[in-house]
């Protein structure tokens, strides 16, 4: 859908229409989907954890400056089928386990080597984020932003660096990131 919108937002340009864009959460597991509520008012529905996942990732795509986040669990769904990055793991409102999450990037045959360079860059400075290694993270993300200058979470694992150079998280931190907000 990302890659059709993209398709569409270069014809309408030519047409002077606006230019729009979307976020998508994504969540694979169990819901309950139905007709719920009573005979004086019922609502056609979902209901459940991954649900209220789904819709949270849709928002923390914002925090990020991208587009579409996928689950771990529809991360490990998916296979080898499309190309995702990871991206954090997060502590989303209303949940008290922290959340992998992943960028969806498309297709393989949809990544260009830079792009390839720069999850590599991310990887290594996520791992050493992970590990607070602030300094050797910083310059991976710093790496990632030389090749990709746009490149949203790298930016803000950056400002987190070095937020934490001057603020450490707690002795028992588990690595993840707890969102203020859905």
């Amino acid at each position: 859908m990302q890659k059709r919108l993209a398709e569409l937002r270069i014809k309408w340009k030519e047409l002077n229409k606006p230019e729009l864009k979307m976020r998508i959460g994504i969540c694979t597991g169990q819901a309950v989907v139905g007709n719920m509520g009573s005979k004086n008012r019922m609502d056609y529905t979902m209901m459940g954890d991954t649900v209220n996942i789904a819709a949270r990732l849709e928002g923390v795509n914002k925090i990020y400056g991208i587009y579409t986040l996928i689950s771990e669990t529809t991360y490990k769904e998916s296979g080898n089928k499309t190309m995702a990055r990871e991206i954090d793991s997060i502590n989303v409102v209303g949940k008290k386990e922290p959340v992998t999450i992943y960028q969806l990037l498309g297709y393989p045959e949809d990544i260009d080597e830079r792009m390839n360079k720069t999850i590599d860059n991310y990887s290594n400075g996520l791992y050493a984020y992970r590990n607070q290694d602030w300094e050797k993270a910083g310059s991976f993300f710093k790496a990632a932003l030389e090749l990709t200058p746009d490149d949203g979470p790298s930016k803000v694992m950056l400002l987190r660096c070095d937020e934490y150079k001057i603020n450490p998280p707690p002795k028992d931190w588990d690595g993840s990131f707890t969102m203020k907000t859905k």
